[in-house]
Formats: C-alpha cells, sequence, structure tokens
C-alpha cells in the first residue's frame, strides 16, 4: 500500500511538473512575442537600446533553460541555468568591478564543477561519448 501511494505521488509531481513547464514555456513564448511587436514599434524611442534587448533576449534565454532544468532533472541542466543567470547579470547590470571579477569567479567555479565533480552517470554526456567515438 505504501509503496502504491509513494509512486502515485511521484507521478502526481511529475505530471504537475509538466504542466507546470509547458504553462511557464507558453508564458515565455507570449512574452517573447510581445517584446518582437514592442520592438518592432518602438524603433526610434529610448526604449529601443541595445541594453535593453540584451536583458530581455537574455531573460528569455534563462526561462528556456528553466523549462529545460524542469523537464530532463540532471545537474548539468542545472549548471547552464547558473552560467545563463549570472552572465546576464554581468552583461546586462550595471555592476562594479569588484562584482564583475566575483562573477568570473562563478563561472570559473562552475566550469570546474562540471569538468571535475559532474558524475557521468547523473546525465547524458557518457552515451553522448560513446555514440561519438
Amino acid at each position: 500500500m505504501k509503496m502504491k501511494l509513494r509512486k502515485l505521488m511521484q507521478q502526481a509531481a511529475s505530471y504537475i511538473e509538466i504542466v507546470l513547464s509547458a504553462f511557464l514555456l507558453m508564458v515565455i513564448i507570449f512574452l517573447a512575442g510581445e517584446f518582437i511587436v514592442e520592438s518592432v514599434m518602438g524603433i526610434g524611442y529610448d526604449n529601443a537600446t541595445l541594453e535593453y534587448f540584451l536583458e530581455k533576449v537574455m531573460t528569455f534565454a534563462i526561462g528556456v533553460e528553466f523549462v529545460k532544468m524542469l523537464c530532463t532533472h540532471t545537474p548539468g541542466t542545472v549548471i547552464e541555468v547558473l552560467l545563463f543567470a549570472i552572465s546576464r547579470q554581468m552583461i546586462v547590470g550595471h555592476v562594479s568591478g569588484f562584482e564583475v571579477l566575483a562573477g568570473v569567479a562563478a563561472i570559473a567555479g562552475l566550469f570546474a564543477t562540471h569538468k571535475f565533480l559532474y558524475a557521468k552517470s547523473f546525465g547524458t554526456e557518457e552515451k553522448e561519448e560513446k555514440q561519438d567515438k
């Protein structure tokens, strides 16, 4: 009885997670469309700056990576989301020299974590390496 209930709860949580991911993806698509229309109509206005476009596009990229993370459940996707979030903050935000240095150190730490501490059994990279050979 306990095992059936656990399995049922895991399946329900999985379905809820998929529904939330689909909803989040629909919101991202809607907001991206709204951004494109706003950008085309707003050419020549103050909001049509490179910084504004970078901020919006990087936010959408983080949203898409977040949806991937919810769907795939691998440590690699978590690292990718963190990489996008840190790089977005460094590119778009008005940060000081120390904050840029901290961001670079954080990205280097994420790359080192991925290279040296990432367990191949959790991800699909091992399968991809076998297919490449």
